[in-house]
């Protein structure tokens, strides 16, 4: 990738040594460390040297020059760089907002310190549960400072880290957020573009090193030794102002006039169903049963954790409530719950009521029909 380049350029007894990003927009800064191995030569500056590029301009760091005239002299360069500079601070009161449709809601599916692959220079990394060609928008406002989409292929093998499509956007405080497996040709902006919050960044996929579609969300800057730092984040979600992001968990974007959600359970998505595969799926919304069907409730959990559920069952025309309880695992993003049917003490045809509550805290109240077969 042709991106940050040393250029020689010939000088009496010697030569002088320039370096340039030839991609950079002029709000990119590059933090560059250069060293270099010499003979029958000195360097105009001590190395290595540790500098910042700032937008594409060419610089020249030294000169190395022959200490002796009549013997041979020679140079190697050695460098390496990082996009961002290392002398930058994050704002850490910055509340990002969450970097996708916001129609969408989304599991969070790779924490921070994830097992998989969040570790090391990626310890604060989020990957976001979303599925080929879903939106994904910016969560901070900058400047896009790097791009790829020509990439069309991925898969969960280290083979492929470097087969990931993206964008970079520079931030205010000079921190930098990454969004990658973007699909092929799945970009929708441009380096040089200035984005806002919610701008449209491109569509989601699995380019790169990935088991499947998701979108890896970062915010990181260089350190002194042009390592990634990657930086904890808090977001504002459905449920709180400002937040950090657990593994598991539930999200999806508010309006800051909207009050947040206090909810448990996503009660949107509480629903009956006579089908456990279709429980799976989370895609059943039955209002009627027959006397043979079995009937499963779909509680899909906000935040992972133990909670202790309770339905509260009665006909419209009777007084008799049938209560039941369970525990959801610690580890559990959806509980469900088979109703035992098979014991009410009463016909079951007719209109139902099905009350839903959470650790005593009611979450929401379902009308359903049992009718006979024929």
């Amino acid at each position: 990738m042709n991106r940050v380049c040393v250029d020689f350029v010939p000088s009496r007894n010697g030569v002088d040594v320039y370096f340039q990003n030839k991609i950079a927009t002029s709000a990119t800064e590059t933090s560059l460390l250069v060293d270099a191995i010499i003979k029958n030569m000195k360097s105009s500056k001590p190395l290595p040297i540790l500098t910042i590029l700032k937008g594409n301009k060419r610089k020249k760091l030294f000169q190395l020059k022959a200490t002796q005239s009549l013997k041979k002299a020679s140079y190697k360069i050695q460098y390496k760089w990082i996009l961002g500079n290392y002398k930058v601070t994050h704002n850490s009161h910055y509340i990002y907002e969450l970097p996708f449709d916001p129609k969408l809601k989304v599991r969070v599916f790779q924490g921070y310190h994830g097992k998989k692959t969040h570790t090391g220079d990626n310890r604060f990394s989020i990957d976001f549960g979303l599925k080929e060609d879903d939106l994904i928008t910016a969560a901070r406002p900058g400047t896009v400072i790097d791009t790829e989409e020509k990439n069309n292929e991925g898969g969960f093998d280290p083979k492929f880290k470097q087969s990931a499509n993206f964008v970079k956007i520079l931030h205010e405080d000079g921190t930098i957020a990454e969004y990658a497996h973007l699909r092929y040709m799945g970009v929708l902006v441009k380096r040089g573009q200035h984005v806002g919050t919610g701008t449209q960044l491109g569509y989601a996929g699995s380019t790169g090193y990935s088991e499947g579609p998701h979108l890896h969300f970062e915010v990181y800057q260089p350190t002194k030794s042009l390592r990634k730092k990657t930086i904890p984040t808090k977001f504002r979600t459905q449920s709180a102002d400002s937040e950090y992001l657990s593994e598991g968990a539930l999200v999806w974007r508010r309006e800051s006039f909207v009050p947040s959600e206090k909810k448990l359970v996503d009660v949107d998505q509480i629903h009956l169903c006579d089908n456990i595969d279709i429980v799976a799926a989370v895609n059943c919304n039955q209002t009627g049963f027959s006397k043979l069907s079995p009937i499963y409730i779909t509680l899909p959990i906000l935040r992972p954790d133990v909670y202790s559920f309770q339905l509260n069952l009665r006909k419209k025309d009777s007084s008799m409530i049938y209560e039941y309880t369970w525990e959801s695992k610690k580890e559990d993003w959806m509980s469900s719950f088979m109703i035992p049917i098979q014991d009410f003490q009463e016909p079951l045809e007719g209109d139902w009521i099905v009350s839903v509550s959470v650790n005593q805290n009611f979450q929401k109240k379902i009308e359903f029909q049992i009718t006979s077969l024929k």
